[in-house]
């Protein structure tokens, strides 16, 4: 039994293992050589290459004469114009317009509140009126108008307005008015419900499927239970044609079912009360307090602002009331020529000696209050813990200074105890704001509002700029931004200078990036906000290699200064990553900015000159970035940041000393390109542009572009440019030069003579060898004796067709199909190929290649390209060639189709055999575990029925094994 079993565990692991292999062999496809095309988009697009990381060969749509790559857009700030795609391969160049402009990453329109709430404004004829403003940015043609309606909601009532958006910035100000009886009180408000119900009830019955969309918009949850609270929405349209009268809003046009409204947030009624600081209400105005302690005893306090020029920002200054120190001075330090100093008297002037003075330096007025003790004692029994020993005031002595101007002032106290005075440089900055205009709201505006944040992969910084502008009472908006103070809530994400002008990243963030990050500018007590998307890249990065074993090829060796070496494999990179921010709505999770965890942005180019080798002796990384193998070892490819300590992404490369053999030659002879581009289903800002090569010159002299691939016995296959750093010769050659013709070297070129077509174009690749053993011979003997050989061969097919007429558009002819060099060779005459080919492999570098025979036979292969009996430019397409490259795909498919089919019934026998097994052996098992038990215990039983039973199992599982195994020894 226990033979039995373990044959056939033995033999159910074999079959395992290999319907394992079986399926692998036939699921990788070896690398094929792909069309290698540049793929742009010219300014003032920009675009970043992507890539789907989970799809395999088998899944992409690249081949010889095909390429396609998936691109993300940027469109160009100021227009809606549609992106331009260029590809070029060679000589060759195709563009191609999309059809449909490309939208931004994100929301082109954004709206910024200018207060914080409801604004309470006094109007001489109407008394009351509450206000809330909100100003509207839409990004892209500016020149387009678009309609903006600013939604209000309160319980079961809305309010709205319209505006629409303007050139050079694409801005609008919506004021709102909300009617008095939104802000009674609780009372008044139940009292006067079921009149408004009353009054409203009709209308509302008439259209309640409508009014039930407009009642109900969609907002976070936190809000709906706050009835007190008015919510805000906007919506944009498009406007009615500018040549047919003054443009008004096509609104009113739109069911509002259609219409989408997008959450601004809830404003309640502004707290009109003032934080007034007690110890001074005779120095500072009714306007907000800004304070701070200059050390533990002196507390300054002045009018936060902005105050419109002409009118003085009050500064009281205040000293802790248990100070017993006779005297001390405090300082104040301005740019010079900004302000004039006035000082005003205090109501404690009993207890301090003040005295004021004011001194001009070559940059700065610096102003000095020394005070000293009159030594009369303070009153303590207050609740008062401060006491007020100046107050000044301060006021622009410029009134054209723009919209607003904010002067800086540095404060620091020196005592007369003490030896060392603090710093001016470590002293506190307070700032006093002052306007030209009345402003009523400040906001922030970006061309953008995302920021990925490349830096941390080049350490290149990546800015955006910023314009903060205020708007007036008018509604008209101006610039400011050189006068507002900003900073960031989360400088690891992302940083704002010291100007406000330009929001930035540059490498030193900690990686982690967010869906809406605040930037906070003021002007006093006038505040906006900036909320931007930052994408950093998932660390660590996908690093791909086309080949991660590199192998010495065999029979290629040139001399260098440290002697014979062999010329190993070459390897492309890839670098992949994935962009994500976090989201505070959902709790910390990543999102991805593209949506999907597919997409892969390909950084290769940002991170070129990051890539580093961990052991340079075993590879090496060439100019154009190619991995090469020096000597046998195992070490890694990682990238790597000047602003991080770690390692950004790495890949395991093997170095072996087994050679591998050159294969073939791939040739890709391109006489035109087409380029189709279509936008991506899974993203709006994603295109999908698809190149197509073709093969067939039309013109007299037209030349063709080449590009050739080496192809090894280990199914790797690169560009033989990847290989210039190393001494080789690619010649080319026509094998009919009265078709295609080709130039001399150095600079061969392929131009089309006449009519025909073929593998009409010769590659081969020519290297030259030497002895390992021969290292201390000198070098000039051994270039003198050096031969070149021919290390790999191919053909290229070209078509040329210069009568038009002769190929009638539509025809079947005309689509030229491109097939594989293997599958191209003139089957007709096969051994006129063959017999061009020279017997011997090696040839003196100095040497013609074309020789005599070669000559005559390469005219029997013209020959085989050429209709007999006609003239040289006639076209030939032999229909027995045709004919038989259809039977032998027809056969190949059949052979296919067969071996499928052997290895669907293979699966299935096996299937069947361990579903059949699996059951007899869970039988056997149990009952060897029940025998051994009874075993150990001595317990001599007659055997029942069950025991029987189990027999009678045993024997039938031991028939169907026996089966089995015979039906497999006969398959």
């Amino acid at each position: 039994m226990d033979v039995l079993s373990l044959s056939w565990k033995s033999s159910t692991g074999r079959l395992v293992i290999l319907h394992l292999f079986i399926i692998l062999s036939h699921c990788q496809a070896p690398p094929s050589a792909s069309l290698p095309v540049r793929i742009t988009v010219p300014s003032p697009w920009q675009s970043v290459p992507l890539s789907q990381g989970d799809l395999g060969l088998l899944f992409t749509n690249s081949s010889p004469f095909t390429s396609t790559q998936s691109l993300l857009v940027f469109p160009p700030s100021g227009t809606t114009s549609k992106p331009l795609l260029r590809a070029t391969f060679g000589s060759y160049t195709v563009t191609q317009v999309m059809s449909e402009p490309i939208p931004p990453l994100t929301s082109p329109l954004t709206a910024s509140l200018l207060s914080k709430g409801v604004v309470k404004e006094m109007e001489a004829d109407r008394g009351e009126r509450f206000r809330v403003r909100v100003l509207f940015h839409m990004r892209g043609d500016v020149n387009r108008g678009t309609c903006v309606t600013l939604h209000a909601f309160k319980q079961t009532e809305e309010q709205k307005a319209s505006c629409i958006t303007q050139p050079p910035f694409g801005l609008c100000v919506v004021t709102l008015t909300f009617p008095n009886d939104w802000f009674e009180p609780a009372q008044n408000t139940e009292a006067n419900l079921d009149q408004t119900f009353k009054q409203r009830y009709i209308s509302r019955n008439r259209s309640r499927s409508r009014s039930r969309k407009r009642r109900h918009p969609h907002m976070p949850a936190g809000h709906r239970a706050r009835p007190d609270q008015i919510q805000l929405y906007y919506s944009s349209f498009g406007i009615l044609s500018i040549k047919t009268g003054p443009p008004r809003c096509v609104e009113d046009t739109v069911e509002q079912s259609e219409r989408k409204l997008l959450y601004i947030g809830p404003v309640g009624l502004e707290d009109q009360e003032i934080n007034k600081t007690k110890q001074s209400p005779a120095c500072l105005d009714t306007k907000a307090e800004e304070k701070f302690w200059l050390d533990s005893n002196v507390l300054i306090v002045y009018s936060k602002g902005p105050v419109p020029a002409g009118q003085p920002i009050r500064v009281s200054v205040n000293l802790r009331g248990n100070y017993s120190e006779e005297s001390l001075t405090i300082r104040l330090k301005v740019k010079k020529g900004l302000l004039s100093l006035e000082v005003h008297p205090v109501t404690h002037s009993d207890l301090w000696m003040v005295n004021v003075e004011q001194t001009t330096g070559s940059k700065h007025d610096v102003v000095s209050i020394i005070t000293r003790s009159t030594g009369t004692l303070p009153d303590r029994t207050g609740t008062s813990a401060l006491s007020q020993i100046s107050c000044l005031s301060f006021e622009a002595l410029h009134r054209n200074f723009g919209t607003a101007m904010t002067v800086s002032a540095s404060w620091w106290v020196e005592y007369s105890t003490r030896k060392f005075y603090i710093s001016p440089h470590g002293a506190v900055t307070s700032f006093f704001s002052f306007t030209d205009r009345e402003v009523v709201g400040i906001a922030p505006i970006t061309e953008s509002n995302t920021i990925i944040n490349t830096a941390i992969l080049t350490s290149e910084p990546v800015s955006l700029p910023v314009i903060v502008l205020a708007v007036g009472i008018d509604g008209k908006v101006s610039d400011l931004t050189t006068a507002v103070k900003c900073h960031s809530a989360n400088e690891d994400i992302v940083k704002v200078s010291h100007d406000c002008s330009v929001v930035f990243v540059d490498g030193s963030e900690s990686g982690r990036g967010s869906i809406c990050v605040e930037l906070e500018f003021s002007l006093g007590t006038l505040s906006g906000s900036l909320c931007l998307a930052v994408w950093t890249p998932v660390v660590p990065l996908r690093v791909s290699l086309s080949d991660s074993v590199l192998s010495p090829i065999s029979g290629w060796n040139y001399y260098s200064e440290n002697g014979c070496e062999p010329v190993y494999q070459r390897s492309t990179v890839q670098i992949l990553a994935q962009f994500s921010a976090q989201s505070a709505a959902q709790g910390g999770q990543p999102t991805y900015m593209l949506g999907s965890p597919d997409w892969f942005v390909d950084v290769t180019e940002l991170v070129r000159d990051w890539l580093r080798i961990e052991n340079p002796y075993i590879a090496a990384l060439d100019k154009q970035k190619h991995l090469i193998g020096l000597k046998p070892g195992l070490t890694s490819l990682y990238v790597v940041s000047s602003q991080w300590d770690g390692v950004l992404g790495r890949a395991n490369v093997i170095v072996t000393s087994e050679p591998v053999t050159p294969a073939d030659l791939s040739v890709q002879l391109v006489g035109g390109l087409g380029l189709s581009v279509n936008p991506s289903p899974s993203h709006p800002s994603v295109v999908t542009a698809t190149v197509n090569a073709h093969n067939t010159l039309y013109n007299h002299g037209q030349e063709a572009s080449i590009s050739v691939w080496i192809q090894f016995n280990d199914d790797s296959a690169i560009l033989m440019s990847a290989f210039n750093e190393v001494p080789y010769t690619l010649r080319l050659s026509s094998l009919a030069e009265s078709v295609v013709a080709v130039t001399p070297a150095p600079s061969q070129r392929i131009l089309a003579q006449g009519d025909g077509g073929g593998p009409l174009v010769k590659a081969e690749l020519l290297v030259s060898s030497c002895d390992p053993a021969s290292n201390h011979v000198e070098l000039e003997a051994i270039h003198k004796a050096s031969e070149a050989k021919r290390l790999a061969k191919g053909s290229g097919w070209i078509r040329v067709n210069l009568n038009m007429d002769f190929w009638p558009i539509g025809s079947e002819e005309t689509n030229f199909e491109m097939h594989d060099v293997t599958d191209m060779l003139v089957d007709s005459n096969s051994d006129l190929y063959d017999d061009f080919e020279d017997h011997d492999s090696t040839v003196n570098a100095t040497s013609d290649y074309d020789s005599g025979n070669d000559i005559f036979k390469r005219k029997n292969v013209e020959q085989a390209v050429l209709i007999p009996n006609h003239e040289e430019n006639a076209v030939y397409l032999s229909p027995g060639v045709e004919k038989e490259r259809k039977e032998v795909k027809t056969a190949d498919r059949q052979v296919e189709i067969g071996i499928g089919a052997v290895l669907s019934l293979l699966c299935l026998s096996s299937l069947l055999f361990l579903v059949n097994c699996l059951p007899c052996a869970l039988r056997e098992q149990r009952y060897r575990e029940r025998r051994e038990g009874n075993v150990k215990d001595t317990v001599e039983e007659e055997p029942g029925e069950e025991q029987e039973e189990n027999r009678q199992e045993e024997k039938q599982c031991r028939a169907v094994i026996t089966g089995n195994n015979d039906k497999m020894e006969i398959q």
